[in-house]
């Protein structure tokens, strides 16, 4: 779909009086990409990747109690953390946009496809182990069976920069491309918050997609497409519910770690290097992205492991 189309559609969604949700979700099921049955292995080979980096740095899924930031429409990421032996998922979400129907649909392809799921988290927990977690995801009959099955609680709404959950209760904060859609000073205080959640041993690990969302459907347009407008445009573009992104570069996300005084322990950056040429070719930027570094402007994506800061010195 031309960016250009959904942005529209975005923005006559959200601009709807009531039943906001309900409309952009029946777009979405009879139109968008979710008219297909959901395929969650591309999400589930993110997490052991993402898991496996956790693992090299010494630190282990297994027993490990987590807090999503960022449910969405479905609990594929929380079941990954079930599957690597999680003890228990909390997730979060500001809108209630998990869609039971999918969540469902979604657990029994995980089901259906064990020698995949076996072999994706090979490297991370024994295979016998993710079998009988797997057969706890068959048993599922109803989406609150699934949640008591593996351990997930779902709270939405919710506030993730002001829980209800007990300090030093989590051991692992998690994003997966989510943070993008948050402005900065909220960042801030999600991190801020896991200083009180975190466990002696608590890590913090979140993967940002830095890249213009609109290009993952229209080939048209590269990842840094929305860099050419000014703020003013760009907000005309972006101010709804649906389509919020933050478009802070690498340097802003530093800023925001070291506000929340986190110690940085693993910090990954992707580049784009086809957008890093078309800078070179004479894409034009806006004027808050002119002078600054290309190689920090194309970088689309990010992943950070930090530990939270010292309780000392969050009083």
């Amino acid at each position: 779909m031309n960016w250009k189309t959904k942005s529209l559609i975005q923005r006559i969604c959200s601009a709807l009086p009531v039943g906001r949700e309900e409309a952009y979700y029946f777009l979405q099921r009879n139109f968008g990409e979710l008219r297909y049955p959901p395929d969650p292995l591309p999400m589930l080979k993110s997490a052991a990747e993402i898991f496996t980096e956790l693992h090299d740095d010494n630190i282990r899924i297994q027993g490990r109690r987590v807090m999503e930031v960022g449910t969405g429409r479905r609990i594929d990421m929380p079941l990954a953390f079930f599957l690597s032996g999680a003890e228990s998922v909390k997730t979060v979400d500001l809108n209630r946009y998990l869609k039971p129907e999918l969540a469902l649909a979604s657990a029994r392809k995980m089901a259906e496809n064990r020698d995949a799921i076996v072999k994706t988290f090979s490297a991370i927990a024994e295979p016998g182990e993710i079998h009988r977690r797997l057969d706890s995801i068959a048993g599922a009959a109803s989406f609150d069976e699934l949640l008591r099955k593996t351990n997930i609680e779902y709270h939405a709404p919710a506030d993730a920069t002001k829980t209800s959950f007990g300090d030093g209760t989590i051991d692992l904060q998690f994003s997966f491309t989510v943070f993008e859609h948050i402005p900065s000073e909220v960042l801030v205080g999600i991190l801020k918050e896991f200083n009180r959640l975190a466990s002696p041993e608590g890590i913090a690990c979140h993967h940002v997609d830095l890249s213009d969302h609109f290009s993952h459907a229209d080939k048209s347009i590269g990842p840094i497409n929305f860099l050419q407008f000014e703020e003013e445009d760009w907000e005309n573009i972006n101010s709804n519910q649906f389509a919020y992104h933050n478009r802070l570069r690498v340097t802003g996300y530093e800023s925001v770690y070291r506000e929340a005084r986190h110690e940085l322990v693993r910090w990954k950056t992707y580049n784009n290097e086809a957008s890093l040429a078309e800078i070179k070719n004479g894409f034009q930027l806006a004027k808050q992205f002119q002078g600054i570094d290309p190689k920090i402007l194309t970088t689309t994506a990010l992943r950070v492991f930090s530990k939270a800061a010292a309780k000392k010195d969050t009083i």
